[in-house]
């Protein structure tokens, strides 16, 4: 594995996580201030908020398992 482009990869996945939690973060505060509708319109609402968490999680993940690999590289360098 090249060390440059995994940090690339590192510096990429940071950033789609950010992008994510901001969104999702952002998701919440709306949802606090959201008045109830509909139960079809609640159930569109609930599966975009799942939606929404997913895409987090799943952000979340891929940049600490990254941020692992990249520890691993870095300690396997320097021994």
């Amino acid at each position: 594995m090249d060390m440059n482009e995994e940090t690339k990869k590192l510096n990429d996945l940071s950033n789609k996580y950010e992008a994510a939690k901001s969104s999702y973060f952002s998701d919440l505060e709306r949802d606090v201030n959201r008045q109830d509708g509909s139960a079809r319109q609640d159930a569109l609402h609930d599966q975009y908020m799942e939606e929404s968490r997913a895409r987090y999680r799943t952000a979340e993940s891929a940049f600490e398992a990254q941020v692992k690999l990249v520890a691993s590289l870095l300690e396997k360098k320097n021994t």
